[in-house]
């Protein structure tokens, strides 16, 4: 390969969800309008003089240069300090890309372990029981009570008296005989010579006396009292007091379980296009791909931001393209030469 020739080591991605991007210069004319393209980029620099010695030391003895632990860069969107990758390249890289080309660019991106998020119920509490008692339950009765017994009282009814009459005999009927005149139809010239007696009846003789009868005789009159009755109400035990088990359900908890789904890691290494060719008629062409395929990627303009970033990632994941950078398949997919 030449001295100068353009090589981009990425070493993890800056969009999309991943890690910020570690690029290694080995000579890119092109690296300050890379910088200013790409910020929060970490760049380390092949063409300082420490990496030129650093280099040479690898070329004289077969080792990696180590990257220097912090790099701050100027740029439109003002100073930005990023922590760059400590370790050495060799570290970093395991290898370099395979058949590579002069003239070309490569990256490889790191991509953060993919995990899934399930939501599942489970117990929070058990189910349980408990025991309840049931008070015993009363019902109203009514009932017929006698107050006072029925009775029998005797009530005397004297006799009635009345006055009568009655003719009482003095004496008795009885006959006498009366001597009569003078018979006329005596024969004697003398009618003295001739006597005549007569036997009378004598009649009884009565007198009124008056006095006291029993009219009605006296007599115990029966006069019965009936009983008297109240009806009273009362409170009898209708059902006896009693236990039963209720059941406390159970309660439930949704909770999210996170479960790797793919592990994460450097991919392989991609051709991609190198930041001298990402001129502005590229730009907008590549706006105009992503525009046309359904994905926004803001305004139509020279200027690789972060929407049209954004746009380029979900256009990669959606056609399960490799992520994070202008690789030449993704451009093939876009139709972008």
């Amino acid at each position: 390969m030449k001295r100068h020739q353009t090589l981009l080591l990425l070493l993890a991605m800056s969009i999309g969800g991943v890690q910020a991007q570690i690029f290694i210069n080995t000579g890119n004319s092109n690296i300050d309008k890379y910088k200013e393209q790409n910020p929060n980029a970490t760049i380390w620099d092949s063409t300082s003089s420490a990496a030129k010695s650093q280099a040479a030391k690898k070329i004289k003895y077969g080792k990696t240069p180590s990257t220097p632990a912090t790099t701050t860069m100027s740029t439109d969107y003002g100073t930005t300090t990023t922590s760059s990758y400590t370790g050495s390249l060799s570290e970093a890289n395991n290898n370099l890309p395979p058949n590579a080309e002069p003239g070309k660019c490569y990256a490889r991106c790191f991509v953060s372990d993919q995990y899934d998020f399930k939501e599942q119920t489970i117990v929070d509490k058990p189910a349980s029981y408990k025991t309840q008692t049931i008070p015993a339950t009363y019902r109203t009765v009514y009932d017929t009570v006698t107050v006072r017994p029925a009775s029998v009282r005797y009530l005397e009814i004297p006799a009635v008296y009345e006055t009568v009459v009655e003719d009482i005999m003095v004496s008795p009927a009885t006959q006498k005989w009366v001597k009569s005149t003078a018979d006329p139809g005596c024969l004697s010239a003398n009618p003295g010579d001739c006597q005549v007696m007569c036997l009378q009846e004598v009649p009884a003789v009565y007198k009124k006396v008056a006095k006291r009868v029993v009219k009605t005789p006296s007599y115990r009159q029966e006069i019965p009292t009936p009983a008297e009755y109240k009806v009273v109400s009362k409170q009898v035990l209708d059902q006896p007091a009693s236990q039963m088990q209720i059941e406390i359900p159970a309660i439930y908890k949704k909770v999210s379980t996170k479960e790797l789904v793919r592990k994460g890691g450097y991919s392989e290494w991609k051709e991609i296009l190198c930041a001298n060719k990402l001129t502005t008629s590229k730009i907008i062409a590549i706006q105009k791909a992503l525009k046309v395929n359904g994905y926004d990627p803001g305004p139509l303009d020279d200027v690789f931001g972060e929407q049209t970033k954004a746009a380029l990632v979900k256009y990669q994941k959606d056609k399960n393209l490799p992520v994070g950078n202008l690789n030449m398949e993704t451009l093939k997919a876009l139709g972008v030469e």
